[in-house]
């Protein structure tokens, strides 16, 4: 339930509806960040690009989670062409093997990432939107908020977000690790819940609480929190959260109830939103859109997102005609 998503892009087919524009016809080639070891891919060149996208993909996961089919590129997909074609650069980005819930080091690696990647396209001072699946839309959440407070060099550049059934309230999803882990429930992912109380106690402390100070500071969402906890302070950007919220497949295959499962968290995290006047934040709740790659069901997964509906909502916000 825990896996998370980057981002990828392709190549671009111009249609009647959508602006033409002049694209480098480059395979995909990844690159490592010097000094941070992050993993970073220009997806598909533009010559002269009018936004970015940096997507994330899950924790312990690669670029492949965002392939269509087991055997297909996942820069070849739907979304890599839907962007390029409207001009905007995809850039997949993934931190190094094992980094789970960073603290303020980890933004200040994916921000010195993103840079570099968009550099080598030109597209370093053009609007920017960030997005990710599962582990990777939690930092694509963090990022965010964190740029909205002024606290990265690129601010005024971010405009919109999205994440794609990813864990945002860290204590609603540490203490649903530890019932797993007390309880034992058949079908449970006991490594995945002893892996998130491990990461969670290192950033929270041990025994954390709804009211816990490092709690409140550190958690991309605070769901009892009146306004919301950090949150609030994407009041005034294009977020979009996505959920499939499948009870039936999590209780015969996971023994988990609603408590256990992401869509409790993007829905809150919209609910905040709106409630603080943000009327462009959205929740996307889909229904049997879910399988892997291998064509196994499964309600966390990237497949949930409709990918030209997605490009056409970034296209509104980083490249509008």
């Amino acid at each position: 339930m825990f896996r998370v998503g980057l981002v990828i892009l392709g190549v671009l087919v111009a249609t009647s509806t959508v602006r033409s524009v002049e694209l480098q016809a480059q395979p995909a080639r990844q690159s490592v960040h010097a000094a941070t070891g992050w993993v970073y891919e220009i997806a598909q060149h533009v010559n002269t690009p009018r936004g970015a996208l940096v997507l994330m993909p899950g924790f312990g996961a690669g670029f492949a989670d965002f392939s269509e089919t087991a055997n297909s590129a996942p820069h070849r997909s739907v979304l890599a062409d839907s962007l390029a074609s409207r001009g905007i650069v995809l850039v997949l980005v993934a931190p190094p093997s094992g980094v789970l819930f960073g603290g303020e080091s980890h933004m200040q690696a994916l921000e010195a990432t993103i840079t570099e990647a968009l550099r080598t396209v030109s597209a370093a001072a053009l609007p920017l939107a960030i997005g990710g699946f599962s582990a990777g839309g939690t930092d694509a959440i963090l990022f965010a908020e964190r740029c909205a407070g002024e606290k990265c060099v690129m601010p005024h550049m971010v405009r919109a977000v999205f994440a794609v059934d990813a864990p945002l309230d860290w204590y609603r999803l540490w203490d649903n690790a530890m019932v797993v882990l007390r309880n034992r429930p058949p079908g449970a992912n006991m490594d995945e819940a002893r892996t998130i109380q491990v990461a969670l106690e290192a950033r929270l402390g041990r025994n954390p609480t709804p009211t816990s100070r490092r709690y409140l500071l550190s958690s991309p969402l605070a769901s009892k929190a009146r306004d919301g906890g950090n949150a609030r302070t994407l009041s005034a950007m294009a977020v979009r959260a996505y959920t499939e919220p499948d009870i039936q497949w999590w209780m015969e295959n996971r023994s988990a109830d609603y408590y256990g499962m992401n869509a409790l968290d993007a829905a809150s995290l919209i609910r905040h939103l709106k409630r603080l006047g943000n009327t462009q934040a959205e929740l996307i709740v889909t229904t049997e859109r879910g399988y892997r790659a291998d064509g196994s069901r499964h309600p966390h997964s990237w497949s949930i997102v409709d990918q030209r509906d997605l490009a056409q909502w970034l296209a509104l916000h980083l490249a509008p005609r």
